[in-house]
């Protein structure tokens, strides 16, 4: 894998260095840091220059629920990651259902399984990865009851039918709970219902300008925050570029497009301009940003900078069981998991342009 540039590097350690700096000032409960109860300013890891990617798109073709644009999203993400953000080609993996890596390179469930847990193997301080998934997002029964619709989150893999969903839990466990402090890991999550597609304790609310806490938070080490197309209660959109006719997610076209004309926004800024972006093109979903850790928004948006963690106790904190809610669905999507079984949520293929 390729290391960052000096220039990155060095820019990120500053950044992380300030964050550090300031983080005995960030306390309380729906705030911003963890440090207010005594801890230490923890300091930011040195970054090693291994980084790893993986970018998942399910076009389903050939079913009643295909999708246009999903396999144009990975292709759109890896070039932001090489062309703006200087990552090697190397270092990216992908799996798409068009066919042009083989059966290996398939988003069947098992691929998927497979190449999740080999994006954090042997993870260590000072390593940078992502994760995107842009498909097909569900629902179903969170047995636990932790969820506060009673509803895990799920992604559907191309084998979904014959192999199953995958649910929030499960990727929480497989790249998430495994990161060690000191990590980053960057994901996004372009499919309907993706609010909470990770499981991260926070969610940050544009209204408040403030971090809102799960009532049953899972809290991990790890640096992770994840952009995603949609809350959970919501659908994401696909949609064709009206001047070039490719299609794509519209959270992640407005993503890319952001970030290719400034690759370092404050997180604030980032959100505001994906959110004027998709509204400009006429879609009414709203990304969301979920983290691991409560920071500064204000913080710049770099994918080599590392928050060391800041949460107090690690694992789920148990307040409250919440009963299933589950909404209503039709559609092809519907006709495919099957009436009557506890899935929900439907991907919206939108006939607009923008």
């Amino acid at each position: 894998t390729a290391a960052p540039t000096a220039t990155s590097t060095a820019t990120a350690t500053a950044t992380a260095t300030a964050v550090s700096a300031n983080f005995g000032d960030m306390g309380g409960v729906g705030g911003i840091g963890g440090a207010a109860a005594g801890y230490p300013p923890p300091c930011p890891p040195t970054l090693t220059g291994r980084r790893r990617a993986l970018l998942i798109g399910c076009n389903y073709r050939g079913t009643a629920a295909a999708l246009g644009g999903c396999i144009n999203d990975v292709a759109n993400l890896k070039r932001l990651l090489v062309n703006t953000y200087g990552w090697s080609t190397d270092s990216i993996r992908t799996l798409t259902d068009d066919g042009a890596g083989g059966q290996g390179s398939m988003p069947t469930r098992s691929n998927m399984l497979a190449r999740m847990r080999w994006l954090t193997q042997g993870a260590q301080p000072g390593d940078v990865l992502f994760f995107s998934f842009s498909g097909h997002g569900a629902q179903k029964e969170d047995p636990n009851g932790y969820e506060e619709d009673g509803m895990n989150e799920t992604i559907l893999p191309c084998d979904f039918k014959r192999a199953g969903m995958i649910t929030d839990d499960e990727i929480n466990r497989l790249i998430v709970e495994p990161l060690p402090d000191g990590v980053r890991l960057t994901a996004v999550m372009d499919s309907c219902h993706s609010g909470t597609g990770l499981d991260l304790p926070y969610t940050w609310t544009e209204r408040t300008q403030r971090w809102a806490e799960e009532v049953n938070p899972l809290h991990t080490r790890g640096d992770v925050q994840m952009i995603s197309g949609c809350a959970d209660d919501d659908t994401s959109c696909d949609a064709a570029n009206r001047n070039t006719g490719m299609m794509g997610g519209a959270m992640t076209t407005a993503m890319c497009e952001v970030l290719r004309g400034d690759p370092c926004p404050t997180y604030t800024a980032l959100l505001q301009r994906m959110r004027t972006t998709i509204r400009r093109r006429g879609f009414h979903q709203v990304p969301q940003l979920t983290s691991s850790q409560r920071f500064d928004c204000d913080r710049p948006f770099l994918l080599d900078d590392i928050l060391p963690n800041g949460n107090q106790k690690i694992g789920r904190t148990f307040r409250r069981r919440f009963k299933p809610r589950p909404r209503p669905m039709d559609g092809p999507l519907a006709d495919m998991l099957g009436m009557g079984v506890a899935f929900v949520g439907m991907a919206l293929l939108a006939d607009a342009f923008f």
